[in-house]
Formats: C-alpha cells, structure tokens, sequence
C-alpha cells in the first residue's frame, strides 16, 4: 500500500471540518471530551499551558483554549489554521513544521505543560509518526503529559473489518481510499515509544459497537449511554474504536 503523505493529503479544510462532525466522529468526540476534562480537573490545568499539535481546523483547539491559561495550536497547513482562527478566541496559532530545520521562532525555546495530537498517528506515514515522536518531547514539560488518540483502533470490530478489505484488497475494487482502512494498535505505539522519551501511563477506550461516518447501530442518545458506561470503566477498552492514550517524558 503506498504511502500517503499527511502533511500534504487534507488539503480542503472545510471538507475536513465537514468529515469530523459526522455522527460517529461525533459520538467518539464526546466521549473524548469527558474523559479528557477529568484529566485536566486533575491537573488544575486553568494554570497551565497547551499546545495543540496538528491542530488541524481547530476543533479541539477552540474547546480546550477555556481549559488552560494559555493554548497554541500548531499546524503545517496554512488553510487549516486559518479555519482554526475562525472559530478560537483566544488561542494563538503557529504555521510550521516542527520536524524541519527552520521551525516559527514563536515556539523557540517553549516548553508546554500538556500538549495534545488528534487525529495525527493514525493518519500520518510512519517515518512522520517517529520524526513527530523525535521532535515534540523539547515543547514538553519534564513533568507534563502528552496526550493524544488514536482513531480506528487495529483490535476493534472496524479495524478487524478494514483489515480484511486491506488483505483480500477490496478497497481497490470499491474504491476505498487506502487512509480509510489504515488502521494503529497501542501495540504500535508501545514499539514507536520504546527508543523515545515517552511512555505510556495511562488509557481509555471509546467506542465498542460498529459505526462508520453516518452510520450507528443505535440511535445517539442510547448509544452515547452504552459506550459511556464502558468507557468510564475501562472496560474492554483494548477493542475499542478510538483510544485516547496518556504519556509522560520517562524519567
């Protein structure tokens, strides 16, 4: 399967915006929301700073700039961040990449108490995924957390399935982008920690029933109250559709 480049592949931001509000997206996005706020309860983080890595249109920048005292959201992509402006008060926003040799000198020397990645290692190439996890360790804390998810989860029941597709090459016969079926375990994270300066304390599963875009086996109401109930006690979560996973710099 041939690489697709991330910095490169979203290139309608407002295609992108329309594909994260779909009912499943959605639904996963909530159940981020309240596990991720008890987090930042627990660290007081209205006296913290933030960077939003990839930031993307800013969905979760604009939620989580009430959260922290101060939030920053960076981005490769111009276009994205303009949207992102849109939407965000009082979040600051930086253009730049910060795997290159020549990164925005607004993040010159900055160390954040959290910093977070949506929505980034699933979709982003692998030799990205290591240059990311090489380079953001410098914006962080000593003591801060890295927090961030990993959407299409390879054990759940959608990965399983994208899985199949991906073996008996069925997205080339009905035309499924092959970033629609890449699939990232924990087990892959584990093995792209090993030789950095994370590691992983803590994790949360959300999603266990089927859905897909617009597509949920149950209506929204009684589905958010089913998924959230597992993922309050992290049950079953290494099954789960979407996992939110915490890290720290390893000591």
């Amino acid at each position: 399967m041939n690489e697709i480049d991330y910095r490169t592949h979203f290139k309608n931001p407002q295609a992108y915006d329309k594909l994260t509000q779909s009912k499943h997206v959605s639904l996963i996005y909530q159940l981020e929301k309240e596990v991720l706020f008890n987090i930042l309860k627990r660290i007081n983080s209205q006296e913290k700073t933030l960077m939003d890595f990839a930031c993307g249109t800013g969905r979760w920048t604009r939620i989580l700039e009430n959260s922290f005292q101060e939030t920053t959201g960076v981005d490769v992509s111009e276009g994205m961040i303009d949207l992102a402006r849109q939407k965000s008060k009082k979040a600051k926003f930086v253009v730049t990449d910060i795997t290159s040799q020549n990164v925005d000198r607004q993040l010159k020397d900055r160390k954040f108490d959290v910093v977070t990645a949506f929505r980034f290692y699933k979709n982003a190439e692998q030799d990205l995924r290591y240059a990311v996890t090489k380079n953001l360790p410098k914006y962080l804390k000593d003591d801060g957390l890295f927090i961030f998810d990993l959407h299409l989860n390879t054990f759940s029941f959608m990965g399983i399935l994208a899985g199949i597709i991906r073996f008996l090459k069925l997205h080339k016969i009905f035309g499924i982008a092959s970033l629609t079926i890449r699939t990232i375990s924990l087990k892959d994270i584990r093995k792209l920690f090993k030789d950095s300066p994370f590691r992983i304390i803590d994790y949360y599963g959300m999603g266990l029933l089927p859905g897909r875009s617009n597509y949920t086996i149950l209506p929204q109401k009684f589905l958010h109250k089913w998924e959230s109930f597992f993922t309050k006690r992290k049950i079953l979560r290494p099954i789960s559709y979407n996992l939110l996973i915490v890290a720290q710099k390893k000591s």
